[in-house]
């Protein structure tokens, strides 16, 4: 979250929490706070999640909150009445007062991200990192924003150091749509002014057809709009309850491109090598005279040199130089160059039959590279996978149920990763037996599912957080909590994962685990 959407956030708060007070505070979720808050008029459960990415703050609807297999936090503040919401100047930190002295701060700062509860001026209590237990209380920053720096490095650098808190989610858009890359700092700030003034006076709460939000308005950020929200809590929701979809769309399309891209270099390398050979055909006829000539003069010796002139019978009177190999005889030579002009003849026919293939093949190449990049929402990838089924499938992108069937599991692709999922109990022994000790192992935990292996090719290192949070979703997917919103799934690297002599099929045993939580994604979508 950016520093502009909480101005606009803390006044939200202010004016629905106010005077009510604290339920409880849980955790149902890895990286989630939920805080259930009572009032007079209305009840509200207020969600804060500090993953990485998705750093969120704002209110849902209330929901009574489980009474077993939660964690309790902050027991200090329940039944207390709320006095204030306040805003740390210049920083993505709001906090609640409370009557008793207490306050509750939650710091929206990446892979920081935290919630506190401070007395006196000193943190007492932490929802995750304990590491700023007794310190002090957050302050506000003295920022001072529209300030040509003497030195940046580009225009993304000069416009964070014009305003550190400037938005960074249309950063790259805003850069292009007004080529601040060609304007020089003083215009960059002057435009940059005016996006601010809009923001802080009339804010937009759009949601783009990327599935991004903002707060800018068509005049300064003209892309086309999905829906306006009312709020800025509600634009929030929106945000965090499509994160994993905007997250995934952007995956799969960024996966596809990778593999067209390289196609379509690999043709257009193709098609340039076979133009040499469309002009090689000019020289066959060459070669063959060559050949002639030689021939016509095998009586005479091998030749000393390494370029030779002979009388040219094509052309009366006059001569023609030709270069020879002084290790051949003359028939040998002529041998050569018959051979050349053969080959240059067989290079031009097999050009003239590939070329309009590979360039038909380049065209729809091209193709759907363009309407791929055109992709906004994740039905619209739907429809284009539908589209190119069988051009994806000559690109091993598509699925091929005949051969699949035959394996002894499932198989997808991502991101450049094989992903096996196991069809049932036998066939999670068999994905067990079969892969290697740095496959990475995944499995929905608690409750019966495939098992789930991510191929690694003997490296060592886990994958990336994206990737391990796809897969995992596959692995949430094949599992009985298919229906759940939200799904713990367990994964390690596969050398501690072993099968107990005698187990049941698809029984095994975890070591050093790690866990995370995950919206289950259907793998074949």
């Amino acid at each position: 979250m950016n520093y502009y959407e909480l101005i606009y956030l803390q006044k939200e708060f202010k004016n629905k929490l106010t005077d009510c007070w604290v339920e409880r505070a849980i955790t149902p979720f890895k990286n989630q706070l939920e805080i259930f808050i009572a009032g007079d008029k209305k009840s509200f459960r207020l969600i804060f999640n500090a993953s990485s990415g998705n750093e969120t703050l704002f209110l849902d609807a209330y929901n009574p909150p489980k009474k077993s297999n939660t964690i309790h936090f902050f027991d200090q503040i329940y039944g207390v009445p709320i006095l204030d919401i306040e805003l740390i100047k210049h920083d993505r930190i709001i906090s609640i007062v409370f009557s008793n002295e207490y306050r509750l701060w939650f710091k929206l700062f990446g892979n920081k991200a935290n919630v506190l509860l401070s007395k006196e001026g000193e943190i007492i209590s932490s929802f995750k990192d304990q590491g700023d237990i007794g310190q002090k209380i957050p302050e506000g920053k003295n920022t001072a924003l529209f300030q040509i720096p003497e030195h940046y490095k580009g225009t993304r650098d000069l416009v964070t150091k014009l305003n550190p808190m400037f938005p960074r989610t249309n950063l790259a858009e805003l850069i292009r749509i007004h080529h601040w890359e060609s304007k020089s700092p003083e215009e960059v700030c002057s435009e940059l002014q005016k996006i601010m003034e809009q923001i802080e006076t009339q804010p937009a709460f759009r949601v783009l057809n990327s599935g991004l939000v903002t707060m800018i308005d068509e005049q300064f950020l003209p892309v086309a709009t999905k829906v306006n929200k009312q709020s800025i809590n509600e634009l929030v929701q929106y945000r965090f309850k499509n994160y994993a979809k905007t997250r995934r769309l952007q995956q799969r399309k960024k996966g596809y491109e990778k593999v067209l891209t390289q196609k379509i270099k690999r043709l257009e390398s193709s098609l340039r090598n076979l133009e040499k050979a469309e002009k090689g055909l000019e020289k066959s006829g060459l070669y063959e005279k060559y050949g002639h000539l030689l021939m016509a003069h095998s009586h005479k010796p091998a030749p000393q040199v390494s370029l030779i002139s002979i009388d040219d019978f094509y052309k009366e009177g006059q001569q023609v130089q030709i270069p020879v190999d002084s290790t051949l005889t003359m028939v040998e030579n002529a041998e050569r160059y018959y051979e050349k002009s053969a080959n240059s003849k067989a290079s031009y026919e097999e050009a003239k039959h590939r070329v309009p293939i590979l360039k038909e093949r380049l065209d729809k190449l091209l193709k759907m590279q363009g309407e791929l990049l055109e992709i906004e929402y994740y039905d619209q990838l739907n429809d284009w996978q539908k589209k190119f089924r069988f051009d994806l499938e000559s690109l091993n992108l598509g699925k091929k149920k005949n051969k699949e069937q035959n394996l002894p599991f499932h198989t997808v692709e991502l991101n450049g990763y094989q992903i096996w999922i196991g069809k049932n109990a036998k066939s999670n022994d068999k994905l067990i037996q079969l892969s290697h000790k740095e496959d990475v192992w995944m499995h929905a935990r608690g409750v019966p599912g495939s098992h789930l292996i991510i191929r690694m090719k003997n490296n060592k290192n886990m994958p990336d957080a994206l990737l391990i949070d796809q897969a995992a979703s596959y692995a949430a997917f094949n599992s009985k909590a298919k229906g759940s919103k939200l799904v713990p799934v367990i994964f390690t690297k596969k050398k501690y994962v072993r099968k107990p002599k005698g187990a049941a099929p698809g029984a095994v045993t975890v070591q050093k685990e790690q866990v995370t939580i995950v919206e289950p994604a259907d793998p074949t979508e």
